[in-house]
């Protein structure tokens, strides 16, 4: 347990320098395209022989002849620099997502607010064209208006789901009901909450909107008496291996009550002797409380070209220790 202590603790400080780098990025290219802005203006934005500061005389020509095309160089500016903006602010805006929610979900937000700012962007650069601000307020509406109409069903889900991620009312491994619909939260989405029944047979998916508006029922975690049983599992090996080549071994390891994963203990390979068994190798089990583990292929008795293989878990203050079946390997 310790050691996925440690793992997430090293997670959170990387996630911590990723937000802070990412948010001084995104200070930067403003503080550059605002300076840029003013320094392009100061120089360059004279109409008139009789306007320009006598410092800038010298450079008039250059200056009346840049001055005509001072909009589209902001707008080339504006565009270039905001663009990297966008992209700096919905990276920060993933990296805390990725805090509170998984992949998929971090990053449809982070989508959503690359469109969003990509959007902001375009506006920014229509008025830098000086486009007419009241048909500029006028399409915009009509176009929101005509794209709310299309889009309010699933945009209503995808807010709602933003506040169930925020808010989280539940978490993985809880046995809610909600909507009529009893199950064990198997994964928060944006757009569903999606449920396991009680017989693990069947996935039940309800909108978030309609989880936001309904009574939820929450049940309360039963009491187990430790050390909690547990099931380990060892998935099929191939029935022969050359010697000198890497076989994987994978598995999980979950509380055979509950089914819930149990991260961060260690696992062993070890193969069936009659001295005493051998260790093959071991490694720790993840979040979801599944194990790879590498073995390089060896012969592990002069007189027998077999290995009788199985995981093994040996317990500790928490868990009751488990084995699984045997598996017979033979090396070439």
């Amino acid at each position: 347990m310790a050691s996925t202590a440690e793992n997430d603790g090293t997670m959170k400080d990387e996630n911590a320098k990723t937000l802070r780098s990412e948010s001084l990025r995104t200070i930067f290219y403003i503080v550059i395209l605002g300076v840029s802005l003013f320094i392009l203006n100061f120089i360059f934005g004279w109409i008139s022989m009789e306007t320009i500061p006598a410092f800038l005389q010298p450079l008039s020509s250059v200056i009346l002849s840049v001055n005509p095309f001072l909009p589209y160089i902001y707008a080339v500016l504006v565009f270039g620099l905001g663009y990297l903006i966008v992209n700096s602010l919905s990276r920060m805006i993933y990296v805390y997502m990725r805090r509170i929610t998984d992949h998929p979900t971090a990053a449809t937000i982070r989508t959503i607010t690359r469109i969003s700012g990509l959007a902001v962007l375009l506006s920014t650069i229509a008025s830098v064209f000086k486009v007419d601000a009241a048909a500029a307020l006028t399409m915009g509406s009509f176009g929101g208006l005509v794209v709310g109409f299309a889009t309010q069903t699933i945009l209503s889900h995808v807010v709602a789901g933003i506040f169930l991620l925020i808010s989280r009312p539940y978490t993985f491994g809880d046995t809610i009901t909600v909507a009529g619909q009893t199950g064990v939260v198997k994964e928060v989405k944006l757009m569903h909450l999606v449920l396991e029944s009680p017989d693990r047979t069947r996935e039940i998916l309800i909108p978030s909107g309609t989880v936001v508006t309904q009574i939820i029922q929450k049940m309360k975690p039963t009491m187990q008496v430790k050390p909690i049983k547990t099931s380990l599992t060892l998935d099929t090996p191939p029935n022969t291996i050359q010697i000198g080549l890497p076989i994987n071994f994978t598995g999980r390891l979950v509380e055979a009550g509950t089914g819930k994963p149990i991260s961060g203990v260690k696992i062993q390979i070890l193969d069936r002797d009659i001295g005493g068994d051998d260790l093959l190798a071991s490694g720790i089990t993840g979040s979801e409380g599944n194990f790879n583990i590498t073995w390089t292929a060896k012969k592990m008795d002069l007189h027998d070209n077999t290995i009788e293989v199985y995981a093994s878990f040996d317990g500790n203050d928490d868990y009751q220790p488990s084995k699984t079946k045997q598996f017979v390997i033979e090396i070439k």
